[in-house]
């Protein structure tokens, strides 16, 4: 019979917590759903959408210093000798591998920059991104820059699949069970996860912050 203090320190818990989870499935649907509208010219979706990843993906950078031990970014950004021992010899780990850690890094960084220069933006036809006339004088650059990023996005994505399933089929690795259930087969985190009510607080104060500065922003100029 085990003792109590044996029974706390050998507890399990799963690799990814609940908002990691729901930030990897609601991804690919804002993501879709942006590139929907952006084709369809349905702006007002896009700049919603856009609005609320934004917001979700800027906590999970926050959450990556202050989250559950697996989602924080000093467990698993791997110094670069690390990720080349990795390519020559492989391994397993709890978590994001050393490779699969920079990935996931240039993903949420493209998905930042592409969802936060599309608040500047403006084709003077369409679309007029709330903060477009806060930096009228660069907004030409960044609406530039909003797409040559999201081709960057595109091909990020289709390594992101093709990663997925190398591991998933080819090395047996159920990377997508994981992240549905939180469980990455025998590997478990031995610390308890952040509560969720935290990301959501954290959601609610950047939706809020983000509404205050829109609702402060200059607006386009009347000749009428």
């Amino acid at each position: 019979m085990s003792s109590p203090s044996s029974s706390v320190t050998d507890a399990e818990y799963p690799v990814w917590d609940r908002y990691v989870r729901i930030v990897h499935w609601y991804l690919p649907l804002a993501v879709t759903v942006m590139w929907w509208s952006g084709e369809q010219g349905r702006m007002d979706i896009h700049q919603w959408v856009g609005s609320s990843l934004l917001c979700v993906v800027a906590v999970r950078m926050i959450w990556g210093f202050i989250g559950s031990e697996p989602a924080r970014f000093t467990h698993f950004l791997a110094p670069p000798l690390v990720v080349w021992r990795y390519l020559r010899r492989g391994g397993e780990y709890a978590g994001h591998n050393p490779l699969g850690g920079w990935s996931v890094m240039a993903m949420l960084s493209v998905l930042l920059v592409q969802s936060a220069s599309g608040l500047f933006s403006r084709d003077d036809l369409l679309f007029e991104g709330p903060f477009s006339y806060w930096a009228s004088d660069i907004s030409g650059a960044v609406t530039e820059w909003h797409l040559i990023n999201w081709q960057v996005l595109q091909v990020l994505i289709a390594l992101h699949l093709l990663a997925v399933a190398w591991y998933q089929w080819r090395k047996r690795q159920p990377l997508i069970q994981a992240m549905w259930s939180g469980k990455a087969g025998y590997k478990v985190s031995t610390k308890p996860p952040r509560p969720l009510w935290l990301a959501f607080l954290l959601l609610m104060m950047a939706a809020v912050g983000l509404w205050g500065l829109i609702t402060i922003a200059p607006q386009a100029p009347s000749y009428y």
